[in-house]
């Protein structure tokens, strides 16, 4: 674990300090790690999972794969990154949302068990008031 989190602070450019904030440890904690003082912990492993989204978690873990994830699996990671923080101000902003990313919500289960194809543009049609 130690290697690999010179690896980490190398290709980021980071020191010591810098990593642990981001970690969210101390940076005593990630000093004791890379002096082999002590091994790195859940909470280390899981900062660092946290914090680096486009790391591979299995890499980090068990060493299988590369250091970072795929463009695939980045893409998946950065979709629920952009769902979880939706807020609309009201129901046109939804639905016109809703309208604009509408193939890609439908691949959501949660999605296209409640909502058919189209739906969000007739909602949009209804809100707005037109018909296209």
């Amino acid at each position: 674990m130690k290697e690999k989190i010179k690896e980490i602070m190398d290709y980021y450019g980071l020191n010591q300090k810098e990593l642990a904030l981001k970690v969210k440890v101390s940076s005593q904690t990630i000093s004791d790690v890379l002096n082999d003082k002590r091994n790195a912990g859940d909470k280390i492993i899981q900062g660092i999972i946290e914090a680096f989204d486009e790391i591979n978690p299995l890499w980090l873990i068990k060493d299988i794969g590369d250091m970072f994830l795929d463009a695939e699996k980045m893409k998946a990671i950065n979709d629920k990154r952009t769902y979880e923080n939706l807020h609309f101000a009201n129901l046109e902003e939804l639905a016109l949302f809703c309208a604009q990313h509408e193939d890609a919500l439908m691949r959501h289960k949660v999605f296209s068990n409640i909502i058919d194809k189209n739906a969000a543009f007739r909602v949009l049609k209804l809100v707005k008031g037109y018909d296209k």
